[in-house]
């Protein structure tokens, strides 16, 4: 920027950008002096103003830094250690003991099916049909039995993308991020779904009864002590209609709207008219009676012999 003379003084005016020194150099000469010296050289004798070797040293420059930054990187690159292959080898151990632990419920499940219709035979050829219609009404009634009827499921997953520092407020979130399910959180639902009139209902195939529970075990919520793998999937027989209708404006019903709008936790229902739980193989039904000489016995109920609980008692 060129400077006008001030016509009261007579003297050259001060540039505008004459603060700005360092600036004003680099935008109106970019070159080196010294460079550009060389340059003003080579172009007077004839010659380019470069030489053809600076491309070359630039291009191979590039690719010498490239070649680093990729060995740095391989470097850096965490290698297999002996600790991740025992890691792994458990983590594949647990996947088999867990599929025969399927497999061997399924049998255990086909098996007890088997003993009740002897049981049933045998009582049927002794004369005592009625205690076999007793017995299957108290497996239901304990949850032993397997069913199948009406009723809705409510699938359950984690947050798509749970955060680590959102507030979960009252929450049971057993230090869990709020993102994820929680044993607590399945609780209230199932509680929920047994106030809002549900007759039996099993979470991913394990039926719930007065003996399970569901908890939580490091990492992994378990019920009646399986573990869960996620999405946890409900399944509740009764009235779909009538379960919902119930279940919506209670604390349940709310506690699930919390979940899902303030946490982002999706839940699907879904009703059926065709749905199946299955009955708990841990639970076997038995039915006692007092012997007839021992009616009047002191204790009150049972033989000498053995101590029966009393008529119609479950175990």
């Amino acid at each position: 920027m060129s400077s006008h003379p001030d016509p009261g003084s007579g003297t050259p005016a001060r540039r505008l950008d004459a603060s700005m020194t360092l600036i004003t150099q680099m935008l109106e000469r970019p070159l080196d002096p010294g460079y550009q010296e060389a340059a003003d050289r080579r172009t007077a004798a004839g010659l380019p103003r470069a030489t053809s070797t600076t491309t070359v040293v630039v291009i191979v420059m590039l690719l010498l830094t490239g070649f680093l930054f990729a060995l740095g990187a391989r470097s850096l690159r965490t290698k297999p250690t002996a600790t991740v292959a025992v890691k792994a080898d458990l983590v594949q151990r647990i996947e088999d003991l867990q599929t025969l632990g399927t497999q061997q419920e399924a049998k255990l499940e086909a098996v007890g099916k088997e003993v009740r219709d002897l049981e049933a035979l045998a009582l049927e050829q002794s004369g005592l049909s009625g205690i076999t219609d007793r017995l299957k009404t108290l497996s239901i009634a304990a949850g032993a039995q397997p069913l199948v009827g009406t009723g809705l499921t409510l699938t359950l997953d984690d947050a798509p993308a749970p955060k680590g520092d959102a507030d979960a407020g009252s929450r049971p979130s057993s230090g869990f991020t709020s993102g994820r399910v929680a044993s607590a959180d399945l609780q209230i639902i199932v509680n929920g779904l047994w106030a809002s009139g549900a007759e039996a209902i099993s979470i991913n195939g394990h039926r719930l009864t007065s003996m399970a529970a569901i908890r939580f075990a490091g990492q992994a919520i378990i019920v009646d002590f399986r573990p869960l793998a996620r999405p946890y999937v409900i399944t509740a027989l009764g009235d779909p209609d009538q379960i919902r209708s119930a279940f919506d404006p209670s604390f349940a019903g709310l506690y699930l709207q919390q979940l899902t709008e303030q946490f982002a936790i999706p839940a699907t229902w879904t009703s059926s008219q065709s749905l199946r739980v299955p009955g708990s193989s841990s639970l076997h039904v038995a039915l006692a009676q007092p012997l007839p000489g021992n009616v009047g016995s002191p204790t009150g109920a049972g033989s000498s012999e053995g101590g029966a609980p009393p008529t119609g008692a479950t175990r």
